[in-house]
């Protein structure tokens, strides 16, 4: 049975939990014992690592709800603020660290250098989160996760400052004390640098950023490229959760059926959802014309009070199913009509001069077509 969405989520957070748990403790403890500021600022960046894989959990589960009628696009904006949420976690952490550190160097005497096992449970720090970042990240990639891979650069940030942490002993070891503080900065701008990325992108997506250029304009060309497509126009996208939602209106030939138009509109949805893996959701609106440079047809008479104007005009002339049946084409701010008559009315002489001078009258119709069928 395939494993869902939310289930995965879970599970490699779980065990991303049980890993912070332990390192937290262990850095915790043996910073204080052994004399390392850059392995306590490490336990506190492993703690707040903890609180994110809760968040994990929490926020995935809620996120994953089907789409129901108060949220009809889904519950997926709870992962995105979420993840806005653990990166403000991550910030703060990150700036106490930062800040410890400096008190450190500026002190007047430090002489205590970090005891040996400060250097082995660095080194066992990035051992177990390089494991927890590439399953984390695999894991992210293939449910497209972005909350799930924010967790994932946790495990690596977490790596990379028991690296500077290890580096950071050594130069005490070598007689450069204050080196161990210097490496908690490093770890403390790391954390900084990985909050902002994740929560400015977070930020972007609550509020309905579009794609890139390169991203739209690569849409744009492929939609372009369906057959009965015209053009486009007023593409527009955003993102949830790591689903890409998008609505275009699509220019089609505006004398082929509704029908056609509306079969056009089922292609574009099918095949951008077939092409674009990460898009879920398109919504098409089917021109006739290009509404951005054309008036459109708004102070223009509807179906039933033309059929009303032309009763008028032609009772004396046509049975009334023809004017029923009449195809209006609402284009540039008028109508042209189409007129399906059977074909004993083609012998009637000057019908259709007789049927045209309606255009002297009414203003709005251009055009009169009339079509003879068996």
């Amino acid at each position: 049975m395939k494993t869902s969405r939310y289930q995965q989520t879970r599970s490699i957070a779980l065990w991303g939990g049980l890993k912070n748990i332990l390192l937290a403790g262990l850095k915790i403890i043996f910073g204080i014992m052994g004399h390392s500021h850059g392995l306590l600022a490490d336990g506190i960046h492993s703690l707040s690592d903890l609180i994110v894989d809760s968040g994990v959990i929490i926020a995935s589960k809620f996120g994953n709800k089907a789409a129901d009628e108060d949220h009809p696009y889904g519950h997926g904006r709870i992962e995105t603020a979420a993840t806005v949420f653990l990166a403000l976690i991550l910030a703060i952490a990150a700036l106490v660290i930062i800040v410890n550190a400096f008190n450190t160097i500026a002190a007047v005497h430090v002489y205590i250098v970090p005891a040996q096992i400060v250097l082995w449970i660095a080194l066992s720090s990035v051992v177990l989160n390089e494991i927890l970042y590439f399953w984390t990240k695999h894991i992210a990639n293939q449910i497209k996760s972005r909350l799930l891979m924010t967790n994932a650069w946790h495990h690596r940030s977490d790596s990379a400052s028991s690296i500077a942490v290890a580096l950071g002993v050594i130069g005490a070891w070598l007689g450069f004390p204050k080196l161990d503080a210097v490496a908690a900065i490093i770890v403390g701008l790391m954390i900084l640098k990985i909050a902002w990325d994740f929560g400015w992108h977070s930020i972007r997506e609550l509020v309905d950023t579009a794609l890139s250029i390169e991203e739209t304009e690569k849409i744009k060309l492929f939609i372009k490229e369906i057959p009965g497509v015209k053009a486009i126009h007023q593409l527009r996208t955003r993102s949830i959760a790591g689903s890409i939602f998008c609505d275009v209106h699509v220019l089609v030939d505006p004398f082929i059926s509704v029908s056609e138009g509306h079969y056009i509109g089922q292609e574009v949805d099918k095949r951008l959802i077939a092409s674009f893996p990460d898009i879920t959701d398109v919504t098409v609106h089917i021109d006739t014309e290009d509404d951005e440079l054309i008036n459109p047809s708004y102070n223009l008479p509807n179906r039933a009070t033309l059929q009303k104007i032309l009763h008028k005009h032609w009772q004396h002339l046509l049975p009334e199913i023809a004017i029923q049946t009449a195809a209006f084409h609402y284009l540039d701010s008028k109508i042209t009509i189409d007129l399906k008559l059977p074909i004993a009315f083609i012998n009637q002489n000057d019908l259709e001069t007789q049927l045209k001078k309606i255009i002297l009258t009414e203003s709005f119709i251009t055009d009169i077509k009339i079509f003879y069928y068996k």
